[in-house]
């Protein structure tokens, strides 16, 4: 009896203590732990990420081709615009662009002069009129149609030009004499009208005597020749004073002016163009702190053989920040950056930008957020791996 109350005290004992256990504690991997740790706690963001200059650039050839001079060497300044290394052939572009450009200054050239000529260009044309005019008056004088019954198709056109001629000027007169009063000038209103009316007209009659001089199968008088030339020069002279523009430019020479100038523009475009495909060149002034590159070899387009990076400042960009966090972020806000390479250092940092599109990331969405560090330290390497975080107001 006294062994079975043993055994039931012990086993009371044992129930008890099961009873009062707590549950076993599973311990979570290291690397989730960091990676649920690093998103995000009370008032800080932490993140990681990469030290770059800034600027920084990777220059690639964009095509490939033989390198036949290599002009600068790593550690060395360069300023904007020098260029760094260049391919073989690049001698046949440079000739081709400085034909181009030559062009193009002949071009400008052309046009200048016809802008500068303009005034000149108007006078001459009008001279011209004025000439043709005077030749026009004399050869028709002692012009006369006695029997238009029996006249040729060609002798009435003539005259019906000389009547025609006559109305268009003395329209013409009439709306000069008026050209000093209002547009809203009832009677300049008539004249101008008038001058229309006569300006057709002609135009349609002189269009009428080319008709019938083509028709024409009758030999023509000597006064019938020196007469239509007349009124031929005076129409050709009378066209081109009429259709220069405001400032006494001829539409037809500016237009191919300005056209042999956009030609020549495009071509030195295009060139220039071609030359870029033979050079490589600092597109800002910095450090060049890496050249992959040796006169002879092949360069392979695409592929980056020379780092340039302005070291005497210096940034991170994160590569992991997940949507979540970024909300919580301002440019301004203060940061520390911890660097793999200096165990137990900080480096004090400001947020600089937040790009605003998203990217995959280990599947996940997140933002490139930019911090500039306050000061640069001679130690700093392009690519180091950084640690930051980020102080947020909650």
């Amino acid at each position: 009896m006294k062994k079975l109350t043993l055994i039931l005290t012990l086993l009371a004992l044992l129930l008890t203590a099961c009873a009062g256990a707590t549950a076993p504690t599973v311990v979570e991997p290291v690397e989730n732990r960091r990676e649920t740790q690093s998103e995000s706690s009370a008032g800080v963001v932490t993140t990681e990420g990469t030290l770059i200059p800034a600027p920084a650039i990777e220059l690639a050839f964009a095509q490939g081709g033989v390198v036949a001079e290599v002009l600068a060497q790593p550690g060395e300044n360069v300023a904007a615009g020098d260029v760094l290394a260049r391919l073989v052939g690049i001698e046949t572009v440079q000739a081709e662009l400085a034909a181009a450009r030559l062009e193009q200054t002949l071009a400008q050239q052309a046009l200048d002069q016809l802008q500068r000529n303009a005034l000149i260009g108007a006078a001459q044309a009008e001279k011209a009129l004025l000439d043709a005019q005077k030749v026009y008056e004399a050869e028709k004088r002692g012009w006369n149609v006695s029997n238009r019954a029996r006249a040729s198709d060609l002798d009435l056109s003539i005259d019906d030009y000389i009547s025609a001629e006559v109305d268009y000027r003395a329209a013409r007169d009439k709306l000069i004499s008026l050209i000093d009063r209002d547009v809203s000038n009832p009677e300049r209103h008539s004249a101008h009208a008038h001058f229309d009316r006569k300006t057709k007209y002609l135009s349609e009659t002189y269009a009428r005597l080319l008709g019938d001089v083509a028709a024409n199968q009758h030999p023509l008088t000597a006064k019938q020749v020196r007469l239509l030339n007349a009124i031929a020069a005076l129409e050709t002279a009378r066209e081109n004073q009429s259709r220069r523009d405001r400032q006494n430019l001829d539409p037809e020479q500016l237009a191919a002016a300005q056209a042999r100038l956009a030609a020549a523009t495009a071509h030195v475009t295009a060139a220039e163009a071609a030359l870029q495909l033979y050079e490589l060149r600092a597109p800002f002034a910095a450090t060049l702190l890496r050249f992959d590159l040796q006169s002879g070899e092949t360069a392979v387009p695409g592929l980056p053989v020379a780092f340039l990076g302005n070291t005497a400042a210096w940034i991170v960009e994160t590569k992991d920040l997940a949507e979540i966090d970024v909300a919580r972020l301002a440019i301004g806000q203060s940061a520390t950056v911890k660097l793999d390479a200096f165990p137990g250092e900080e480096f004090r940092a400001a947020v600089t930008a937040i790009d605003p599109v998203g990217r995959p990331y280990r599947g996940d969405m997140t933002y490139q957020v930019t911090l500039t560090l306050d000061r640069a330290d001679p130690r700093f390497l392009w690519n180091m791996t950084a640690t930051v975080n980020i102080v947020v107001q909650d």
